[in-house]
């Protein structure tokens, strides 16, 4: 008689998108796909001249074209006249992480700036949203490959056996030797600020991770006797694999994403907080994490609180997904 009640109630519960952590998430993936379109100190469009441009996308690929008249996009910005011919739409948030302002220099939170600014007169909000980008970037693609390369060859070691699991373990074997941070050290000292190297480097760390739950949960899902029967009906080995045994994972495959990408971003942010990887070059929550422990002792505390929020916040909000997913994928066995 449990049963049907434990399966009721969660038949009621919210989708996980729709929870607190499920916004937060969202919230965030948001913010660091759409960085320079969310913070920026250039248009989201401009007509200069009867001619288009669109700067902040062009941000996408590299740096955005000069301003007109020898000007800085935002200074032409705020000189158009209300009956100009030209105008511009500027961003949600008008500050970019880059640009500085030497009167506000290390200023506390303000109505202008929320966050207040860093040593360098950088508004700190800007570059937190800057700093999502950087972390969800990397991170994520890390986490991407990471699982698209862990789940081929834990399937391919889970159903088939024989040789390609005994390979796949010693590989398995032999990554988990690696400390994950002095490895990324050692990387990031040869590898210096290439995005791509790190993120390379930290998938073939989580990799195993997810060859290990797909390998294991498969090795039960084989002997089961639905799989017995499309055997004997003829079904092919593939489709029995693929279309079958691999979308019963999908839980257990979100967990150790969630739980890789907390990994991943404290990683990253250890690497930028210690001056080495590619956060050096962009915005970082690392980065900004040890400019404002240099002067920590001097009282500008929103230097280094909001980025320590940010970390702490996101790395947190991955496990209590992980969590979720897999009490919801409990409770529906």
């Amino acid at each position: 008689m449990s049963q049907p009640v434990v399966l009721a109630t969660a038949s009621r519960r919210k989708p996980l998108w729709r929870t607190g952590v499920g916004v937060f998430a969202a919230l965030m993936i948001v913010c660091g796909v759409l960085a320079p379109l969310l913070a920026n100190n250039v248009p989201l469009c401009a007509r200069v001249a009867g001619q288009w441009s669109f700067p902040a996308f062009a941000d996408y690929f590299g740096s955005p074209p000069p301003g007109p008249n020898d000007l800085s996009w935002k200074q032409w910005w705020s000189r158009l006249g209300p009956g100009s011919q030209d105008f511009a739409i500027m961003p949600p948030w008008a500050y970019g992480p880059g640009e500085t302002d030497p009167a506000l220099y290390r200023a506390g939170p303000s109505f202008a700036h929320p966050l207040g600014n860093d040593g360098a007169g950088r508004d700190v909000l800007a570059r937190l949203i800057h700093g999502a980008g950087t972390a969800i970037g990397l991170g994520g693609s890390a986490v991407l490959l990471a699982g698209l390369f862990g789940t081929l060859l834990g399937a391919l070691a889970g159903y088939r056996r024989g040789w390609i699991d005994v390979v796949v373990m010693r590989l398995v074997e032999i990554f988990l030797c690696f400390p994950i941070l002095l490895f990324l050290l050692f990387a990031s000292s040869l590898l210096g600020d290439s995005s791509l190297g790190l993120v390379l480097v930290m998938a073939s760390l989580f990799w195993t991770s997810f060859a290990r739950i797909v390998r294991g949960e498969l090795l039960s899902l084989r002997e089961r006797d639905f799989v017995l029967v499309a055997r004997g009906l003829g079904i092919s080995e593939r489709r029995i694999l693929w279309h079958h045994l691999m979308p019963l994972l999908k839980s257990q495959i979100g967990v150790t994403a969630a739980f890789c990408m907390a990994s991943a971003i404290v990683a990253e942010s250890t690497l930028s907080f210690l001056g080495i990887g590619p956060g050096q070059a962009a915005s970082s929550w690392g980065n900004m994490l040890r400019q404002g422990s240099d002067v920590a002792y001097l009282g500008h505390w929103h230097m280094w609180l909001f980025p320590t929020a940010a970390i702490v916040a996101v790395v947190m909000c991955c496990h209590v997904l992980a969590d979720r997913v897999r009490s919801r994928a409990t409770e529906q066995v």
